[in-house]
């Protein structure tokens, strides 16, 4: 009975880690050189972004004023990234930022998280990301967002929370230089 219990056991994990992978991947270019630091700034877009790849994100009512949320969003996703961080950091001051950070939102979906202590609005996010040299104009790396989740109390929350996933994300992969 213990080897049909442990051989289950092993069975079940290895669905889970086989499951589960990054929902941000790099599809091109290289974050070494962001390694040793630097500063950079974050521009989101979410002009164009689609509700469940059927209609303008605007047109739903929940997220109606997403414009006004952008600031918010912006601001959490720039402590997120620099909590995160060891030496390269984000600013909101453009002017101040030797790279550009262009988080593009194409398509948002929400669903109901049953199970989440955050709460039990889910939000999952598509769209790609650009890292930019502003000197050069050169494209240092470019990621792609698929199906990246968060859940909150609120959609609001569930949309910042989105972000600062994604800025984790990023720090990380920016000090592993990877």
């Amino acid at each position: 009975m213990k080897k049909i219990l442990f051989t289950f056991l092993l069975a079940v994990m290895g669905c889970a880690v086989a499951m589960a992978g990054d929902d941000i991947k790099l599809v091109k270019g290289s974050i070494a050189s962001l390694k040793d630091g630097g500063v950079g700034c974050v521009v989101l877009d979410m002009a164009d972004t689609q509700f469940d790849g059927k209609k303008p994100l605007r047109k739903d009512d929940r997220f109606r004023n997403v414009d006004e949320q952008i600031p918010e969003c912006t601001s959490e996703f720039i402590r997120e990234f620099n909590d995160n961080s060891k030496k390269f950091r984000l600013t909101d001051e453009a002017d101040k930022a030797d790279y550009e950070f262009y988080v593009k939102l194409t398509n948002l979906d929400v669903y109901v998280n049953m199970f989440s202590f955050k709460g039990g609005v889910g939000i999952k996010l598509w769209g790609e990301i650009v890292i930019k040299n502003k000197k050069t104009n050169e494209v240092v790396a470019e990621y792609k967002i698929d199906e990246e989740g968060n859940s909150g109390f609120t959609y609001q929350i569930a949309l910042e929370e989105g972000f600062e996933g994604i800025a984790k994300f990023l720090a990380k992969r920016i000090n592993k230089g990877k």
